[in-house]
């Protein structure tokens, strides 16, 4: 499961829907798939047909693993126990972070389930 925040967006018009879109597909495909340095980052394409031109928005989002801030989390939580409770186990029982991400992948689970019904 991925978490994503947007870092920009931007417009592109033509005189149709399928030109504003290869617009937005070439300065994507430029401009983030041709760099190196830019890992982990999501594309999001919105028609709007409400505006002069046919619009295309492209959204772009940096995603993170929350899987990887889940075990980044728990190491540091072990850590920390281990250096102030020297003679007692780490009870990860009790820690809220599960119960969370447990709700995050049942809901993740009936959109997936929702979404492929309408597919």
């Amino acid at each position: 499961m991925l978490n994503a925040d947007e870092i920009m967006s931007r417009k592109f018009t033509g005189n149709s829907m399928k030109e504003a879109y290869l617009k937005a597909c070439k300065w994507y495909a430029s401009n983030v798939l041709a760099k190196d340095e830019l890992h982990n980052i999501l594309v999001d394409y919105e028609k709007v047909y409400s505006e002069q031109f046919p619009t295309v928005i492209l959204h772009l989002y940096a995603s993170i693993s929350v899987d990887e801030v889940k075990t980044h989390h728990c190491n540091i939580c072990k850590e920390t126990h281990k250096a102030f409770y020297i003679n007692e186990e780490t009870n990860c029982n009790w820690c809220k972070i599960n119960g969370y991400y447990e709700r995050c992948k049942q809901k993740m689970e009936l959109k997936k389930y929702y979404c492929k019904e309408l597919l």
